[in-house]
């Protein structure tokens, strides 16, 4: 990433840290990267609730390390000065149980066979430099999707190779490019807000791929997508939206932080919801493939947990 302001550099700078410390399991190094207030905001899947303070913060990620061997390795981040955010998009290869005994059911031998899982995290900084706020997104292991989920989506359905997102995508950084990026990444946010898809036949590949990385799902096509936004806001009523927080990396990808309260229109169920989202483009800067990591609606943590969730 080519970055133009030392402001930049810095947030830059404290997101690698921040991955370093899972990387190295060193939280130790968290403290004079996080804010005497700072919070981990709840997922709602592996997280039910925020988390207040490094303490909170240190005690939830030495949890993952007791349980779990894992590699953490950063694909691609990007950061904005004038939201004062940075985003990474990361792995987590080899992830496996230490120890069945660490936990409260047991599952079959398949399902604690080393798994990967991608990941978001979005950290927002305060006028001191340190991070205040973080959200993260990140997919099921597979002993975790086994353990804490009645109907488990069909991991196998989707594929996705990790290594290709590292780095630029072999995209020569330029303003003229970041900048034509930002206005592609503002109009695929637009689609969401209004539901009206039409700016996609501009800012897309025909062939653009969106990939919903918790749900397993896959639409590939412009037209394709188009139809999905279509349903969408057919089944949904939105009562606000919000999508803008948009970084766009030096190279070839964005990433937007989106929060949406709405009602199911079928089961009238009343969901507010967050995801994060990276957007890949071709050397033309238009959009090539859309990964999503998103919060589950109210009628899907029925699917997914079953009635009574815990």
């Amino acid at each position: 990433m080519v970055l133009k302001h030392d402001s930049e550099a810095a947030l830059l700078q404290a997101s690698k840290q921040y991955d370093a410390a899972l990387k190295e399991q060193d939280l130790e190094q968290l403290n004079s990267l996080v804010a005497e207030s700072y919070t981990i905001h709840a997922d709602g899947i592996t997280l039910k609730a925020d988390l207040k303070g490094i303490n909170e913060a240190k005690n939830y990620w030495q949890a993952y390390f007791d349980k779990y061997t894992f590699e953490h390795e950063v694909l691609a981040g990007a950061v904005d000065k004038e939201a004062i955010v940075a985003f990474s998009f990361w792995l987590d290869k080899n992830v496996t149980p230490k120890d069945a005994a660490v936990f409260d059911e047991k599952v079959s031998s398949k399902d604690t066979l080393p798994s990967h899982t991608l990941g978001i995290f979005k950290h927002e900084f305060g006028s001191d430099g340190k991070i205040k706020d973080t959200w993260f997104l990140r997919q099921f292991s597979k002993d975790e999707a086994a353990r804490k989920l009645k109907n488990a989506p069909d991991f196998t359905k989707v594929k996705v190779n990790a290594p290709i997102y590292k780095g630029s995508g072999g995209i020569e950084p330029s303003e003229e490019r970041s900048q034509k990026q930002d206005q592609a990444a503002g109009a695929y946010a637009q689609i969401w807000s209004t539901g009206d898809p039409s700016a996609a036949d501009t800012v897309m590949t025909e062939d653009v791929r969106f990939v919903d990385l918790l749900f397993e799902q896959e639409t590939n096509g412009r037209e394709e997508f188009k139809k999905m936004i279509h349903s969408v806001f057919k089944s949904w009523k939105s009562e606000q939206q919000d999508r803008t927080t948009v970084a766009v990396s030096a190279g070839n990808k964005a990433f937007i932080h989106w929060s949406s309260v709405g009602t199911e229109k079928k089961e009238g169920l009343t969901t507010k919801m967050y995801g994060l989202e990276m957007l890949v483009f071709n050397e033309r800067c238009q959009i090539s493939e859309i990964l999503v990591l998103r919060q589950p609606l109210e009628s899907q943590k029925a699917e997914l947990f079953g009635s009574a969730e815990e």
